[in-house]
């Protein structure tokens, strides 16, 4: 999106912890789509391409886009930068940050060794992190993306990886 988003103001938007591989907020990854949408409370996703394998669900109002692998079960979480809720790696916020903060963090406090997908997108496979740049008005900024178990041997090859192309083509 090009064009200048709607921004969640910081009250409006719940606090979310990850623990790598195992969950992003209230999402467990191996979660089933009626327990992710109960589970985020926000009723029927906005779009979906479920129940096929390797869908996603998107939740517009609530800023998260979940995508299914095996089973229909959860693999994969992105953060919409601009209404998403915050979420956090230990003490630093992943969400809604310009790239001079992303890269500043990733020199002092990095959760490991990064390296750098076919788009120059930051990606840590120790901890099943992407970070993307989503565009909104003149602002490029940061929509994490998480994975679970399931995709952690194809993390970060953007031809081998399952994520569908969608998270590329919208953002």
């Amino acid at each position: 999106m090009l064009f200048d988003p709607v921004v969640k103001e910081d009250a409006d938007r719940v606090r979310w912890e990850v623990t790598p591989y195992v969950n992003v907020g209230p999402l467990r990854f191996g979660m089933s789509h009626e327990q992710v949408i109960s589970a985020l409370s926000v009723g029927d996703p906005t779009d979906s391409g479920y129940p096929i394998p390797g869908e996603f669900a998107l939740f517009h109002d609530a800023g998260v886009t979940v995508y299914y692998g095996t089973g229909g079960a959860l693999a994969g979480v992105a953060i919409n930068p601009f209404r998403g809720p915050h979420v956090f790696l230990g003490d630093f916020q992943l969400t809604h940050r310009l790239p001079t903060e992303i890269v500043g963090w990733m020199g002092r406090e990095s959760p490991g060794l990064f390296r750098l997908n076919q788009r120059c997108e930051p990606y840590f496979e120790e901890i099943g992190l992407l970070i993307r740049g989503q565009q909104g008005g003149d602002f490029l900024r940061s929509r994490p993306v998480f994975i679970g178990n399931e995709w952690a041997d194809r993390f970060g090859d953007l031809q081998e990886w399952p994520l569908p192309a969608r998270e590329w083509e919208e953002y």
